[in-house]
């Protein structure tokens, strides 16, 4: 009789191949689950690989601290995908699901990765960019008795300042409108006497020109109505963005602070009334600032003549302000940053306040501040930057506490809690700052704090000078509050300036 009794042995059982036989196959279902899972995994290595390089393209962080995180996420990510990965098809569709979904999460993390650091590109790189076009804002302004509406202008006389750089694309936006002709007067003082004195119907003026008159005639502001007002976009000036060769960490460079007297868009012109020379030395961890009042009593830069109170140069454009500073300090600026209040405002809430030291007990605008450490807020930080009727000194205080403001935002913004998120705190900035510092160069900066959590030593000094009452470049022959420079101190603030910057 022969024997039924299956062979035995590891291999070739009869109880394997039982099992083998009886295991279920693998459903079409189980299939696609296991090429979608495979797919998407694959997919989000390669999202991940190429976020990776992106960022390191971008250089918005330190590469260690890119190749921590790059580790990292491979290592989890590779913990967790190879295992189900590597699973076999039959009974573990659901796994090949799990799978899919983990691979899907991956893909878009690495996609939001990919847009956050496109965000911060497009801050660093465009957003806070000088714009290419600057708006300049006219009014026409005539008298009370003046029918109303710039209609009303046809055929009319209309006043002009022939110091006024933009006024060709002013008078090719008023023709859209109503044809006039046009007198020239040669200073603020002679057309608004021409406007007073019916020489003329109306006057087409710069906006900002109107904060002059403000200042140096405020019962005029009473004497006129605005008939209409537009804007164009300046381009009787540019400054070029500009790239350092080479540009190391190490570098030394000097940059200008300028904050315009007004609320509202970076774009517009306006009154220059923080003027503040910063030379930076990496290598040293030392900053100097150097404040330049806002009367002092300058050579415009490119005029003749007359000179002119500093403020007045933002009223021709940043790059008259540059230049102009750039003559006094004979110091090539290599960078500049304009603000403006919202500016001031904004940043300070974003970083969650800063602690301002004052030198004086003094009350303004509702805000008390203390003589020591004041921990302001944004709008308490501007009240403190802007008041100068509560000192002797008046100008020239309040350009010391603008410095302290300064002193106090380097302290917050060069802790890591602030750099590490540099990207979205301009980004929020993006509306109310301009500048001509490359992003590379930026997140440079930020990178070499970053890796070597340097601590800086701000020095701080302002030039000075004798107060008179003398005719200027804008206004003209009616003589202005000014402040003749103490030639001393200009050239102490060359040495010092020499000196930081190793020039």
């Amino acid at each position: 009789m022969t024997d039924m009794t299956p062979p035995t042995g590891p291999a070739g059982s009869a109880t394997t191949q039982a099992r083998h036989s009886a295991a279920p196959s693998a459903g079409p279902v189980a299939k696609l689950f296991m090429v979608v899972g495979k797919l998407l995994a694959a997919v989000s290595g390669l999202a991940f690989v190429g976020v990776v390089a992106y960022i390191a393209w971008l250089n918005v962080i330190p590469y260690w601290w890119l190749a921590g995180a790059t580790v990292l996420g491979a290592a989890v990510g590779l913990a967790v995908i190879i295992p189900l990965w590597r699973t076999r098809l039959p009974g573990h569709g659901l796994r090949y699901t799990v799978l899919a979904l983990l691979a899907l999460i991956g893909l878009c993390g690495s996609t939001l990765a990919y847009l956050a650091a496109s965000q911060v590109r497009d801050t660093l790189f465009v957003e806070v960019q000088r714009p290419t076009e600057q708006m300049v804002t006219y009014d026409v302004l005539a008298l009370l008795d003046h029918a109303d509406g710039l209609d009303s202008l046809a055929g009319q006389l209309v006043g002009q300042v022939t110091t006024d750089p933009n006024l060709p694309l002013a008078q090719a936006k008023l023709a859209e409108t109503v044809a006039v002709t046009y007198q020239s007067f040669d200073s603020l003082s002679e057309v608004a006497d021409g406007l007073l004195a019916r020489q003329t119907d109306a006057v087409l003026i710069d906006d900002a020109y109107l904060a002059v008159y403000d200042e140096a005639r405020p019962e005029f502001a009473s004497q006129y109505k605005i008939l209409g007002s537009f804007q164009v976009a300046s381009t009787a000036s540019s400054v070029p963005v500009v790239t350092p060769t080479p540009a190391k960490s190490t570098d030394t460079f000097l940059a200008y602070i300028s904050g315009i007297d007004q609320y509202g868009s970076i774009n517009t012109s306006g009154r220059s009334d923080v003027n503040i020379l910063v030379a930076v030395n990496p290598a040293t961890g030392h900053i100097l600032l150097v404040h330049v009042p806002r009367d002092y009593y300058v050579q415009l830069h490119g005029t003749t003549g007359l000179k002119d109170k500093l403020t007045h140069a933002g009223v021709y454009g940043i790059d008259m302000s540059i230049n102009t500073m750039s003559d006094l300090v004979d110091e090539p600026i290599d960078y500049y940053l304009r603000v403006n209040f919202n500016t001031v405002i904004t940043l300070v809430d974003l970083i969650g306040g800063i602690d301002v030291y004052s030198d004086y007990d003094f009350t303004s605008r509702g805000v008390h501040f203390t003589v020591g450490y004041n921990h302001l807020n944004g709008e308490q930080a501007l009240v403190f930057s802007r008041e100068r009727y509560s000192f002797a000194g008046g100008d020239r205080v309040r350009g010391q506490n603008q410095e302290r403001v300064i002193e106090a935002l380097i302290a917050k913004l060069t802790q890591p809690a602030q750099l590490t998120h540099a990207g979205s705190i301009l980004s929020t900035l993006s509306g109310g700052m301009e500048t001509n510092m490359p992003g590379d160069r930026m997140m440079q900066l930020v990178q070499a704090q970053l890796t070597s959590g340097q601590t800086w030593t701000v020095e701080r000094m302002s030039v000075d000078g004798v107060g008179a009452m003398l005719p200027t470049y804008t206004y003209g022959s009616q003589n202005l509050s000014v402040l003749i420079p103490d030639e001393a101190t200009v050239t102490a603030a060359k040495a010092r300036l020499d000196a930081v910057l190793n020039r």
